[in-house]
């Protein structure tokens, strides 16, 4: 039996893309950590490597550079969205290394698993629960880029947003821009009083970007005077929310921006 390394974040998607893998294949799920990734590929030696984007907030690169410089026998699958596929592809191509854009089924998974280790022809039955559904999207999730300076605040939302919807976070306005580029958002809760680039001049950049100006955005904010908030709206964001985020009222902010029912 061939055996896949699963590499990415362990949420429910990575662990029900593992499950499917098994059906087919000795398959072993391992966090998105280089030292982690290098450990277990000696350990296990997989024949193949599939990398989740899936919750990732932001591949560390090493982890290709060392399945093409060090590994270069072990074919790499990469998930993501379009625009995902589309960074990795300018600096990792060639017969290595093969994609997967999302949204995208389970189904569609695993015959790409089979064609890359090359067992199209091969016959394998599958029991599969008659209860689940066949051919469950892969990526369903609405996607937030959470944007503040304070890991404890990143740590904490994000756990707060991480069965509902694909989180990603920056600790600064320039970030915010990188990732808001790479991975195209849905909705951006954005800190307005961060150091060096604060939330107005994060907001600005992203206004004027063609391909940003539409993303709704929402202010976080701890200072909760009249003056401060009217100051924060004449920005016109969607929303703010006032720290310590309270869970519920983020929850009904998103889901009334994003018009989740």
């Amino acid at each position: 039996m061939k055996r896949v390394l699963l590499i990415g974040e362990l949420n429910q998607t990575v662990s029900t893309i593992n499950r499917y893998l098994e059906t087919k294949f000795q398959s072993q799920m391992c966090m998105d950590s280089l030292e982690l990734v290098k450990g277990m590929a000696k350990v296990f030696e997989p024949d193949m490597a599939v990398i989740c984007l899936v919750g990732v907030g932001e591949l560390d690169q090493r982890i290709l550079d060392y399945f093409e410089t060090r590994r270069r026998t072990i074919p790499v699958l990469l998930i993501g969205t379009p625009e995902e596929c589309k960074f990795f592809q300018n600096y990792y191509e060639g017969e290595q290394f093969d994609y997967l854009t999302r949204p995208t089924t389970l189904t569609d998974l695993m015959d790409k698993c089979s064609s890359v280790l090359k067992l199209d022809e091969e016959v394998v039955v599958i029991e599969v629960d008659e209860t689940a559904e066949p051919e469950q999207e892969i990526e369903s999730k609405k996607r937030i880029l959470l944007v503040d300076d304070s890991g404890i605040l990143l740590r904490s939302v994000k756990a707060m947003l991480a069965d509902k919807y694909e989180v990603a976070v920056a600790v600064d306005g320039q970030k915010a821009i990188e990732r808001a580029k790479r991975r195209k958002p849905d909705l951006i809760l954005l800190d307005y009083e961060m150091p060096v680039m604060d939330g107005k001049e994060t907001l600005e950049v992203l206004r004027q970007d063609d391909e940003l100006k539409d993303i709704p955005v929402v202010f976080l904010t701890s200072v909760a005077n009249r003056d401060s908030i009217n100051s924060v709206l004449q920005y016109k964001p969607e929303g703010y929310l006032l720290k310590p985020i309270d869970q519920n009222r983020m929850f009904e902010t998103i889901e009334s921006i994003l018009g989740i029912n």
